[in-house]
């Protein structure tokens, strides 16, 4: 599947999962960043490829259009029969299709996925053969190694070592040592998370926090989400430290950011779906009526504003 991607123009998020990401598919199948996106109701897109969005790949974000790439970590069947649907189709590439995970029943969505976008690209560039070992996961800046933002990634590291999904956190490590065939860095990843403990994480992820959301890049969440990265058209200066931070202790060379960008903007919502909604959405990918550009089910059944989705009808 991941194969598929090589040589595609990518539109990824601003946080630390998708511009990893971004780097990695750059790097190992020439892919080319041309837009970035919130992962909600807002990116932004080079204008060269404004109203082109088929030809692109979402990383980190699920896209509903059938005919669009995206690969990301979401739930997003609503049951087996919705999964059965959506995983027919090879252009989602998404753990939970690959693992039969769904929002229903409870017992599948707490058995879901737990990591990033990145560790799964990572894992999938390995099934295919391809030899990541020149990744230098030990490089350290300011006391913080690659490896421990790629970990800080979805807060792969926290779920793993300090949270109540530690057994399944464990369960789909084996699971991504599998996809990868027993690939190095997929190993490296398993290895060194056996050697720190929870106060090392708590550590590691406050330091990391101070990092990003600190002078000169002033990231908006922790993890390195920004919600408006531009200044007119051009990528703001602050954004652009951020950037080639990422790509300095990646060891991967930033795509190019010396563009004019357009802003899109949708409407991004949450909700609880009722029967007949779940029902509309698995036949027609529309909640009452109206076109859906991109969702997650992002909390269990049981709880409140559950489903988060964006419209398209204010682009």
């Amino acid at each position: 599947m991941i194969q598929y991607l090589k040589n595609k123009p990518l539109i990824i998020n601003t946080d630390l999962d998708g511009l990893i990401s971004g780097l990695i598919l750059k790097k190992f199948l020439n892919c080319h960043v041309i837009g970035l996106s919130t992962s909600t109701e807002k990116f932004w897109v080079i204008d060269q490829f404004i109203n082109k969005f088929k030809n692109v790949c979402f990383v980190d974000m699920y896209v509903v259009d059938q005919n669009t790439y995206s690969v990301d970590q979401h739930i997003i069947s609503v049951n087996e029969e919705h999964h059965k649907l959506l995983s027919q189709n090879s252009k989602k590439i998404n753990p939970n299709l690959m693992n039969n995970k769904y929002f229903l029943p409870n017992s599948s969505y707490y058995t879901k996925y737990p990591f990033g976008t990145i560790h799964f690209i990572i894992a999938l560039l390995e099934n295919i053969g391809i030899d990541l070992t020149s990744l230098n996961l030990k490089k350290n800046i300011e006391n913080i190694s690659f490896i421990d933002l790629i970990l800080r990634s979805d807060d792969a590291m926290k779920t793993t070592i300090a949270s109540e999904y530690i057994r399944n956190a464990k369960n789909w490590w084996e699971w991504l040592k599998k996809i990868s065939k027993n690939g190095p860095i997929t190993l490296s990843f398993i290895e060194y998370l056996s050697q720190i403990d929870s106060l090392y994480v708590t550590n590691k992820r406050d330091q990391i926090t101070r990092l990003l959301k600190g002078n000169p890049f002033y990231c908006d969440s922790s993890d390195g989400g920004i919600n408006d990265i531009l200044e007119g058209t051009k990528i703001k200066d602050s954004t652009k430290e951020y950037f080639q931070f990422i790509a300095e202790i990646s060891g991967i060379d930033l795509f190019d950011i010396n563009f004019n960008y357009k802003t899109f903007k949708g409407l991004a919502k949450r909700t609880s779906l009722s029967l007949q909604q779940k029902k509309e959405l698995i036949s027609n990918n529309s909640i009452n009526g109206k076109n859906i550009f991109s969702y997650a089910f992002v909390r269990s059944s049981n709880r409140e504003n559950n489903f988060s989705y964006t419209l398209t009808n204010k682009w």
